[in-house]
């Protein structure tokens, strides 16, 4: 039963996060060149449409992706804490505040207004929380599948962050005011242009992130990067 339940959780993240990464690039390489290519009249009428449909599918992808992976490396995670002897609760405790803290950086970082600032010091971050997350981690019962999943998915938790506290809150409201702009002919707000900028930033780093993530998740399965 253990089994099948676990091959349902790995199943539903693995659907979900090929939506998720899907979209985001769609964004990356094809939506956003598209969009510069309009002039505004035509932006503001085109674009809503088209991004109420792909952010929808995108944010709520992100969600189960999370969600259904979380639940499977609960359960590997658990289980070999239980085998191992191990603490569990401070196991999954300090993978969540670990790739919390990271978020709130990067969300610091993003205030700073500086793309160079902003890639080279949440890359750094990032970096850094793997290296804590082994750290504090490494009692022994861990398995190199448990340890992957968790710097991997810890950026994918990270990455779920970023949709729905950037991407997201930023775009719904320049969607909006662009819906406002085509029906009456309103002029789009200045805040507009830093929020797409902020969304820009954070949807471009999270796309290369997803290279190193996808690594992470395959040695989980099929390479002892971390031992056995």
């Amino acid at each position: 039963m253990t089994v099948n339940v676990e091959l349902f959780w790995r199943w539903l993240h693995i659907v979900s996060a090929i939506l998720w990464i899907g979209f985001l690039y769609f964004f990356n390489l094809v939506s956003t060149q598209f969009s510069i290519e309009l002039d505004p009249a035509m932006r503001t009428r085109v674009l809503p449409p088209l991004m109420w449909r792909a952010l929808n599918w995108f944010r709520w992808a992100s969600l189960v992706a999370v969600l259904s992976g979380f639940a499977y490396f609960g359960q590997v995670a658990g289980a070999e804490a239980r085998n191992g002897h191990g603490n569990a609760g401070a196991f999954f405790g300090s993978w969540i505040l670990i790739w919390i803290a990271v978020w709130i950086v990067f969300y610091a970082l993003l205030r700073a207004r500086s793309a160079a600032l902003l890639f080279i010091g949440s890359t750094a971050v990032v970096i850094a929380a793997s290296w804590l997350f082994l750290h504090l981690n490494s009692h022994g019962w861990e398995s190199n599948r448990s340890l992957s999943i968790g710097i991997g998915g810890g950026m994918g938790f990270f990455l779920m962050l970023n949709v729905w506290g950037i991407v997201w809150r930023a775009n719904k409201k320049i969607l909006r005011w662009m819906e406002a702009a085509s029906k009456d002919g309103s002029p789009m707000p200045p805040e507009a242009a830093a929020l797409a900028r902020q969304a820009a930033l954070t949807s471009r780093f999270s796309f290369y992130l997803t290279f190193v993530i996808i690594f992470f998740m395959s040695t989980a399965s099929h390479f002892p990067l971390f031992g056995v």
